[in-house]
C-alpha cells in the first residue's frame, strides 16, 4: 500500500516538475517495516523559491495516513511563504494539524502534496486557474 502511495506521490510531483517554472526536484523514499514509509523532498522554482517536504506513513486496513508531515516553501532568501503541519507546539495549539502563514497559525486539513503544489502555482501566477 505504501509503495502505491508513493507511485501516486512520484506521479503527482513529476507532472509539475515537467512545467517551465520548476527547476529541480529532489525526492527520496523510503520503505519502513510495519507498513510505515518515509518520503522527503525538495522543488526548486523559478524565482529560487523552493517547496522542502516530508512525510512519515502508516498503512492499515488499505489506508495510508500521515503520522508526521510539513509542507514548508519559503522564498530565495529562505523567508517563510507558508508552512503547513501537524507539529505539536509548546503552548499545544487547539488544533494537530494547521498553517503557518507568517506569525500567524490556523487550523488546516493535511493538504495533499499535489495540492500544496497548486496552491504555489496559483498563488505566485504561473498558471491561470481554468475552473
Amino acid at each position: 500500500m505504501i509503495q502505491r502511495y508513493f507511485d501516486a506521490l512520484k506521479q503527482a510531483v513529476d507532472s509539475f516538475a515537467a512545467a517551465p517554472f520548476v527547476l529541480d526536484v529532489r525526492m527520496s523514499f523510503e520503505l519502513r517495516p510495519g507498513n510505515q514509509g518515509y518520503v522527503v523532498g525538495a522543488l526548486l522554482f523559478q524565482d529560487q523559491s523552493a517547496l522542502h517536504f516530508r512525510e512519515y506513513l502508516d498503512s492499515d486496513g488499505g489506508h495510508v495516513s500521515k503520522l508526521m508531515y510539513t509542507y514548508h516553501y519559503q522564498d530565495a532568501d529562505r523567508q517563510m511563504f507558508f508552512r503547513y503541519d501537524n507539529a505539536r507546539h509548546q503552548p499545544a495549539l487547539p488544533m494537530q494539524e494547521h498553517k503557518h502563514v507568517g506569525e500567524a497559525i490556523t487550523a488546516s486539513h493535511a493538504p495533499a502534496l499535489a495540492e500544496v503544489l497548486t496552491e504555489i502555482v496559483m498563488t505566485r501566477g504561473w498558471v491561470e486557474h481554468r475552473g
